[in-house]
């Protein structure tokens, strides 16, 4: 459901009675600076619950725009600058000649973000007409979709240049992602003209433009329609087969009171494994993809065994078949309780993050090897001493002075 609103609207909620009302905001009013029923930070709100929002400005980008971007690490240009390129412009829809209506050619090289975009921005530029911004230095969060050109540059059009632009080249972005912690993902662009049917339609040398398929692809990713990770089916067991044991097994009890037996303060249904045990990890990854999940493919994810720190890091073999990650490994010699630990973190797509708890006991008291080869020497000292006393003790015994 597609629900239309102006800022200055009654009606306008994102919540009733607690609960989300919609799960994506699209905000095409760069101008506006506050609403008539909500703000700003219900906006910000509603994004560290679990929304997506595509934010879209200008020039005239208002200050409370400006403030809430600044809140998820994006730093927009000055009021009134543009970004201007005099060598990659088109004159088509720049009716005052100032270089301002600019093809933009330098996309992010990712088919995650921008699926079958990828790659073709050389053959069909995006017309970008709008304000530059620049990300936090310290936003590891963020991702730059669309970036300047080599030649284009962020400054007043206006105004003759005397001092240096806010950006050049490509420190200039036009379209940035940020994905939160929580996989909520915020996109800005630059440029509102960038989503017009006018836009979408051009010609630029014979070819449209990539608009469209840039917008298609970039929302989708925006909205949580692609790049979506998730995991299920965890399973862990010995490499022979066997499930682990359970740290405290049900017995019977005599008929006394309860108090007398009271319940231990460790689940009893804890899974253990023993040191040295050979143990088998896996677990199905699927992708949203195409509107479906589908069996997700990777040769880069890794399975930790984390007692405060990883005491075993493995890379995952998986089966693009099926979506299956495996990882087998040997139990470390260090007994406590230790989790299973998959977080996978990479460009474009959610964060996987799965944790699994277990414990390992060490050796009972009946599993150890009777004789142990290496002791050998020990056992031959302790022998020969006992039969070097018996023998001392025998001639002091019998012998005569």
């Amino acid at each position: 459901m597609l629900s239309f609103y102006q800022a200055e609207s009654p009606n306008l909620a994102l919540k009733r009675y607690g609960e989300k009302l919609y799960d994506n905001i699209v905000f095409f009013a760069p101008s506006t600076e506050s609403f008539s029923s909500i703000s700003f930070d219900d906006v910000s709100e509603f994004v560290q619950e679990g929304g997506n929002v595509l934010v879209a400005g200008n020039k005239r980008l208002s200050d409370g725009v400006r403030e809430l971007l600044e809140s998820f690490g994006v730093l927009v240009d000055k009021k009134d600058t543009e970004v201007i390129d005099h060598f990659e412009n088109f004159d088509a829809l720049d009716f005052n000649r100032q270089h301002t209506v600019v093809q933009a050619k330098n996309a992010i090289a990712s088919s995650v973000v921008l699926g079958d975009f990828n790659g073709k921005a050389s053959q069909t530029p995006v017309l970008f007409k709008g304000i530059g911004h620049k990300i936090k230095k310290d936003n590891i969060l963020a991702v730059r979709i669309l970036k300047g050109n080599p030649t284009s540059y962020s400054y007043f059009t206006s105004k003759a240049i005397t001092d240096a632009p806010e950006s050049t080249g490509e420190q200039t972005s036009l379209v940035s992602g940020l994905q939160g912690r929580n996989n909520a993902r915020v996109v800005f662009a630059g440029s509102l003209d960038l989503f017009s049917n006018q836009y979408f339609g051009a010609q630029i040398a014979g070819r449209t433009s990539g608009n469209r398929d840039f917008c298609r692809e970039v929302t989708k990713w925006g909205f949580a329609e692609s790049g979506v990770l998730r995991f299920r089916n965890i399973v862990h067991h010995k490499s022979d087969g066997t499930p682990p044991d359970v740290i405290l097994h049900e017995k019977e009890r005599p008929d006394l009171p309860a108090t007398l037996y009271p319940d231990p303060e460790i689940t009893r249904n804890s899974l253990v494994y023993r040191i040295k045990d050979e143990i088998v990890y896996s677990m199905v990854v699927e992708e949203f993809k195409n509107g479906d999940w589908q069996p997700f493919s990777a040769d880069d994810m890794q399975m930790e065994f984390v007692m405060l720190d990883a005491y075993v890091r493995k890379t995952m073999k998986s089966n693009s078949d099926t979506g299956k990650f495996v990882a087998q490994f040997t139990a470390p010699d260090s007994y406590g309780i230790f989790k299973f630990r998959v977080l996978y973190r990479r460009e474009g797509y959610t964060v996987l993050h799965a944790e699994t708890q277990v414990s390992i006991r060490p050796f009972k008291h009946n599993e150890y090897e009777r004789f142990i080869f290496s002791a050998y020497p020990y056992y031959a000292s302790a022998f020969s001493a006992t039969i070097a006393f018996f023998v001392f003790s025998v001639f002091f015994l019998f012998s005569s002075d």
